[in-house]
C-alpha cells in the first residue's frame, strides 16, 4: 500500500454494479485509483466512463459491490463519519432554497455542520459572491449556482474537495472563473478532485491526472506524460516537403512525412514553423494547427482488444448451429470414408501379397517337381548306361576268346574289318559283300 501521508485517495479492486433493461451493468470495474495529497487531480473520461460513479462511492452517496477505499488512510464508508470535517463535495444538486439568498443558504448549512455564521462570509469571500450574497439564488446564473455550491462544500474548511464536473453548463466567462477557484484552492494546500469530461479542463487546471475508460483505469499520471502541454500537432503543405522535413528537422521539430504533407509535432507556436521555412526560401500553401481531442487519447492509451465478433439473432444462431451439424456430418463422413478407403487399400495389398506369395509357392513347387523329374530321369539314363557298360564288359572276355581262336588270317580281317568303333561299342563286325562269313566256333561240351 502506498503510505497515506503521500496518498489523499486511494481504491482498490473498487466495483459498482446497476440494474438496467439489460441486465446489470458495472459503472466501475475493478478500479485502482490513486489520487497523490496537495494539488489538483483530474478524473478525465468519456461520458459512461465512471467518473461520477466513482465520486459518489469515495462521497457515501453510493456502495460498492466490492474493493476497498481509503481516504486519508481511513476507510471508506465504514470510518466515514471521522472525514465528515475533512471532505466536502459538489456532486450532484446541492438543494438550495430559491427564494433564499445565497447567504442564508450558506448560514443553515453552517448551522446545521456547526460552523460559525462568520465562516459563511469568508466563502463567499472566497468564491467571489460578496455582491450577490443578499440576492435569491433563484436569480443565479449557471456560474454563480456553481460557485455557491463549491463554497457550501468549502464551509468546514476541508483537506479534499470533490466535484463533479466543475464547468458543466456553464459559460466561457463562468469556467474560466470556477477554474480558477478550484486552481487557487489547490495552491493553498487542498486536495482537490474533479471528475471532468473536458481534454482542455484538464490540461489547464490539472497536477496530475487519471483516465478513465468502461469503469477501469487506463492510465495515471503528471498530466505533461499523459496529456501533454498546450503544444499542438501541425499540418504543413508545401511544394518541397522533402527540403522542408530537412529544414524543420535541422531547427529542431519533430517531423512525420505524410507523402506530400507534413505533420510536425509538439509545437508550441505554430509561427515558429513560418520562420524556420521562411530562412530558407520556403513557403507553405497550408499550415493548419490540429489539437489531440479527449476522444482521441482515449483510443491512444486503450489497449489494442482482440475484435469481438458480432451478436447473431436467435434465427441466425440457428442457422449457424444447423451448419456446424451439417460440417461436423460431412467431416464424419468424410472420415469415415477415407477409413473405408484405407482399410479396402490394406485388404487389396493383403490379397495381393497372399497371391504372390501363392504364385511363389506353385512356382516353387513345380521347379521341385521338374528338379526331381530331371534327377529321376538322370539316375535312369545313368543306370542304362551302366547296365550297357556292364554288358560291354561282360561280352568283352568271350569277344576276346573267339578272337584268339580263330586263324591269324581271318582274325587279322576280321578285326581289320570290325575297326576300331566295333571293338569299342561291343558291336558285332559286318561282313563284307562276297566275303565267306566265319564259321562259328563249336561250343564244347559242358559250356553254355
Amino acid at each position: 500500500m502506498i503510505p497515506g501521508s503521500d496518498t489523499a485517495v486511494e481504491t482498490l479492486g473498487l466495483r459498482k454494479t446497476y440494474r438496467s433493461v439489460r441486465g446489470r451493468v458495472a459503472g466501475v470495474d475493478g478500479l485502482d485509483l490513486r489520487v497523490p495529497a496537495g494539488g489538483l487531480h483530474a478524473l478525465l473520461g468519456l461520458p459512461g466512463s465512471g467518473k461520477t460513479t466513482t465520486l459518489r462511492l469515495l462521497t457515501g452517496l453510493a456502495h460498492a459491490d466490492a474493493g476497498a477505499i481509503k481516504i486519508f488512510g481511513v476507510p471508506v464508508p465504514d470510518d466515514l463519519p471521522e472525514l465528515a470535517g475533512r471532505i466536502g463535495a459538489v456532486v450532484g444538486e446541492p438543494g438550495f432554497q430559491a427564494r433564499l439568498s445565497g447567504r442564508r443558504n450558506l448560514a443553515i448549512l453552517a448551522s446545521a455542520a456547526g460552523v460559525p455564521r462568520a465562516r459563511v462570509d469568508e466563502v463567499l469571500a472566497r468564491v467571489i459572491l460578496t455582491d450577490r450574497a443578499k440576492v435569491a439564488y433563484g436569480t443565479y446564473s449557471a456560474d454563480e449556482q456553481r460557485r455557491l455550491a463549491l463554497g457550501a462544500a468549502l464551509l468546514r474548511d476541508p483537506d479534499l474537495l470533490v466535484v463533479d464536473e466543475p464547468s458543466g453548463g456553464l459559460d466561457a466567462v463562468g469556467t474560466r472563473e470556477i477554474r480558477q477557484a478550484l486552481r487557487r484552492l489547490a495552491d493553498q494546500g487542498t486536495t482537490v478532485l474533479v471528475a471532468t469530461g473536458a481534454l482542455t479542463e484538464a490540461q489547464q487546471v490539472a497536477d496530475t491526472v487519471t483516465v478513465l475508460d468502461g469503469g477501469r483505469v487506463l492510465a495515471q499520471g503528471t498530466v505533461a506524460d499523459l496529456l501533454g502541454d498546450a503544444a499542438v500537432s501541425v499540418r504543413v503543405r508545401l511544394d518541397e516537403p522533402g527540403k522542408a522535413a530537412t529544414t524543420l528537422r535541422a531547427a529542431g521539430f519533430k517531423v512525420r512525412a505524410d507523402g506530400d504533407t507534413l505533420h510536425v509535432d509538439g509545437v508550441a507556436e505554430p509561427s515558429e514553423i513560418s520562420r524556420a521555412l521562411a530562412k530558407q526560401k520556403l513557403f507553405p500553401g497550408e499550415l493548419v494547427p490540429q489539437r489531440e481531442d479527449l476522444a482521441a487519447v482515449v483510443g491512444r492509451l486503450r489497449p489494442i482488444a482482440p475484435p469481438v465478433p458480432e451478436q447473431l439473432s436467435r434465427a441466425e444462431e440457428r442457422a449457424a448451429r444447423k451448419a456446424a451439424e451439417r460440417q461436423a456430418v460431412e467431416r464424419k463422413k468424410a472420415a469415415d470414408q477415407r477409413k473405408a478407403d484405407k482399410d479396402a487399400a490394406e485388404k487389396r495389398a493383403a490379397a495381393e501379397k497372399a497371391a504372390a506369395e501363392k504364385r511363389a509357392a506353385a512356382d516353387k513347387a513345380v521347379a521341385e517337381k521338374a528338379a526331381a523329374r530331371q534327377a529321376i530321369s538322370d539316375a535312369k539314363a545313368a543306370a542304362k548306361q551302366a547296365r550297357i557298360d556292364d554288358r560291354a564288359a561282360q561280352k568283352q572276355p568271350a569277344l576276346d576268346q573267339k578272337a584268339a581262336t580263330k586263324p591269324d588270317g581271318e582274325r587279322g580281317t576280321a578285326v581289320a574289318d570290325a575297326g576300331p568303333s566295333a571293338e569299342q561299342d561291343g558291336a558285332k563286325p559286318t561282313a563284307k559283300p562276297g566275303a565267306a562269313r566265319p564259321s562259328a566256333p563249336k561250343r564244347a561240351k559242358g559250356s553254355r
